[in-house]
């Protein structure tokens, strides 16, 4: 289905399709089984997206210290800088179930390595090349309507963005899912007014199915609006 859609179609996991596979309803399966499923049937080529026209894309496999990591992709547009990173909700993978084991531990520390790396490096070419801007885009929803600023599991990678996006001071757009409202704004405000350039899109979520059009100034660098599209209802939910 993904690759019959007539645009480039750039896929990041989520928690439904892999972590929270061990739950009766969804299996059970083990999650790191699932988790390879899923690299080996959505991501057989990382340089490339899916969709009916693929584009080309960088990906984090690419270097041989992160060779498991084909899901972290980079691509560039009207003058910004598009990255992917693999975090995702149910605590980034760190929630307990029974049969959880080291492993999981273990790969919950090494994916998150890597999106930190893979998040600093983007801002580096975003910086070196002088960039209009950056957007990342990942599944999980890190928090930042709590009090400590973001969930446990996310503050470290809240706070490398809050860093990384005030050094930068060009606009930073984080885009997420997981839960489930749509909203955008502007939540490292309340840390310093300086951080206006960060703006974070929360798209749809079960009950309410769409997608978000995105219309960006690329000469300017700036994003002029969003524009949400929400399919109708149709009695199955």
């Amino acid at each position: 289905m993904l690759n019959a859609v007539q645009v480039p179609v750039i896929y990041t996991p989520g928690d439904n399709e892999w972590t929270d596979c061990h739950e009766d309803i969804a299996g059970p399966f083990a999650p790191l089984d699932r988790l390879e499923q899923i690299r080996r049937t959505f991501f057989r080529r990382p340089q490339l997206s899916l969709g009916a026209h693929p584009i080309a894309l960088e990906s984090q496999a690419q270097d041989s210290s992160w060779s498991e990591f084909v899901e972290n992709k980079r691509w560039r547009f009207g003058g910004f800088l598009f990255i992917t990173i693999h975090i995702v909700g149910s605590g980034n993978a760190l929630a307990k179930y029974p049969g959880r084991t080291a492993m999981d531990d273990a790969e919950a520390a090494r994916r998150t390595s890597a999106a930190l790396a893979w998040l600093d490096q983007a801002f580096a070419l975003a910086t070196r090349d002088s960039l209009r801007g950056l957007v990342v885009a990942m599944h999980a929803d890190p928090g930042f309507e709590v009090d400590a600023g973001a969930y446990p599991a996310y503050v470290g990678l809240v706070d490398t963005l809050a860093q990384l996006t005030k050094a930068f001071a060009r606009p930073v757009l984080l885009i997420h899912g997981d839960g489930h409202d749509y909203h955008v704004d502007h939540p490292f405000l309340r840390r310093d007014t300086s951080f206006s350039v960060f703006s974070r899109l929360e798209t749809f979520g079960s009950p309410d199915i769409g997608w978000v059009r995105v219309v960006v100034d690329t000469v300017a660098g700036k994003i002029l609006r969003y524009e949400p599209r929400v399919m109708p209802r149709r009695g199955f939910w």
